[in-house]
């Protein structure tokens, strides 16, 4: 169950949203179903590595793709195999409030910490209806609330109705998917005191934990995709969120080749193409050792070749990986 009280909840993410939360994509077999036994081993993994959260369930994780019992048998691997040592946090991706809070009941028992839950996607369009749609949530979900404010979903949450929802008693944080800082940092001025705001850019992370109350990157994949680079992403983000700016910016430009990588492989398709593909996510995954077979149908199964070389090349050229980590 919840390790907090509704009321405590607020305070609760503000201690416990910090560091890097990763979102990672799920592993399946070549007739596309969940590969359980890949799915524990690698949640094992990244626990043992010392990942502080997990993010389960979304876009990444072609949580959508999912049938309703998949979902749940999925969430209950990786809970069983975390067994409580990451931070958990399933993203939501429904548009029934109930359908949320039956998910979110069914989570609590299985030790997951947050619900991150996506703006509706149908029906729901004026600000008193998405507000209801949250309070509701907020009123009968035994796990605190995060928003995912994303045009994925249709509907952007403008600012006036976040400050509104800041105030109900669960919804303690929100991941700004905006690509767009100035918006989070504007964010943050209006409802920080409230609930947790957090920018997934982990390009900003810098000036954003040394400027602008940043706290954490929650529901990007950087500590354990900057593989062998992981020990200087961990170290650019203590000096940032110390404010010292100067020893931390040497290591932001060291790690800025795999930082353009993941612009290029993963986040320009999204913005330019509207392309939402995992395979090349799951190609360099596999190229750091964690199995990850395919993706489901529609999405492409697999990276094209000109994906994997640039992937490649890059992680051997600034040693986020090495030939032995390739051949194997």
């Amino acid at each position: 169950m919840a390790k907090y009280t509704p009321s405590e909840a607020k305070q609760w993410a503000r201690e416990n949203m910090v560091d890097s939360t990763n979102a990672v994509p799920t592993p399946f077999n070549t007739d596309f179903s969940v590969d359980h036994e890949n799915l524990a081993s690698n949640v094992d993994r990244w626990a043992a590595e010392g990942l502080h959260g997990l993010m389960t369930g979304g876009n990444t994780a072609e949580g959508w793709n999912l049938t309703p019992t998949e979902w749940m048998d999925y969430s209950r691997t990786i809970a069983d195999a975390n067994s409580g040592r990451m931070l958990l946090v399933a993203v939501i991706l429904e548009p029934s409030p109930f359908t949320v809070v039956e998910k979110a009941h069914r989570l609590a028992e299985m030790g997951y910490d947050l619900i991150e839950v996506i703006n509706p996607v149908l029906q729901l369009r004026s600000d008193d209806d998405l507000f209801g749609f949250y309070q509701y949530i907020s009123d009968h979900s035994p796990l605190a609330v995060v928003l995912y404010n994303t045009p994925t979903a249709g509907v952007v949450l403008n600012h006036g109705l976040v400050n509104r929802l800041a105030d109900l008693e669960q919804v303690v944080g929100i991941k700004n998917g905006l690509l767009n800082p100035a918006d989070t940092i504007a964010m943050r001025k209006t409802c920080g005191d409230r609930m947790v705001v957090t920018e997934p850019m982990e390009s900003f992370y810098l000036w954003d934990a040394a400027a602008h109350g940043g706290q954490c990157l929650f529901g990007t994949c950087e500590y354990l995709m900057f593989g062998n680079k992981r020990d200087l992403f961990v170290k650019q983000m203590v000096l940032a969120n110390e404010g010292r700016v100067d020893e931390a910016l040497p290591l932001f430009q060291e790690l800025e080749p795999l930082r353009q990588l993941l612009q290029n492989a993963i986040v320009w398709p999204i913005v330019r193409k509207n392309q939402y593909s995992v395979a090349p996510i799951k190609y360099w995954m596999e190229l750091l050792g964690y199995p990850m077979g395919p993706s489901r149908p529609p999405l492409p199964a697999y990276a094209d070749e000109e994906m994997k070389v640039m992937i490649r090349d890059t992680l051997i050229s600034t040693g986020a990986i090495d030939e032995s980590q390739v051949a194997a």
